[in-house]
């Protein structure tokens, strides 16, 4: 790295940007392992993704491939861990269902969920010093490498007419399958 620069470059979104016109909602530091891996979801905030060091590889799909992308609610587990080391699934039974997609994009059971043949994941990686600019509601899958370091911005969506679009597209999707 080269000292001040490299934070000022990291830094310079966090001031008020031509191209959002305000400042971030959310600046968030990841420092992770290879094993790491972020499942498939969707965020409602535009997103400024850039890596210190290490690569972070996305797979991505635009939100009109949501008709094709499996969604639905969930109940909540952590992982605990025994005395001999294993892990065991609890779940959260007094928590609220949450909203999760269960497709491993990486490996997708196709027989579960035939519609995702015809999604259109776009794949990239991202390396130190560079930026990824993750538009609002566009699915995403993250890997990433050992001792990797990123910082994004989030910049809270508008609700406009992208996100009335969604909305139809999601709740369409849901009576398609419910047909």
């Amino acid at each position: 790295m080269k000292g001040n620069s490299t934070w000022r470059l990291l830094l310079a979104p966090m001031k008020k940007t031509s191209y959002f016109g305000k400042c971030p909602d959310a600046v968030n530091f990841w420092l992770g392992e290879g094993n790491a891996i972020t499942s498939m979801h969707k965020d409602h905030y535009e997103n400024l993704y850039c890596v210190v060091s290490g690569e972070k590889t996305f797979i991505l799909l635009p939100p009109t491939d949501r008709p094709f992308i499996p969604h639905g609610v969930y109940q909540p587990a952590v992982y605990c861990q025994r005395d001999n080391d294993e892990f065991e699934i609890i779940d959260q039974s007094d928590s609220e269902k949450v909203p999760w997609i269960p497709l491993d994009p990486l490996d997708p059971d196709l027989e579960q969920y035939p519609e995702y043949r015809r999604a259109c994941p776009l794949r990239c990686s991202v390396k130190a010093g560079e930026m990824l600019y993750l538009p609002s509601l566009w699915f995403h899958h993250v890997q990433q490498s050992h001792g990797c370091i990123a910082v994004n911005f989030w910049y809270d969506m508008e609700y406009d007419i992208k996100y009335n679009y969604f909305q139809l597209l999601d709740t369409l999707s849901g009576i398609t399958r419910s047909t």
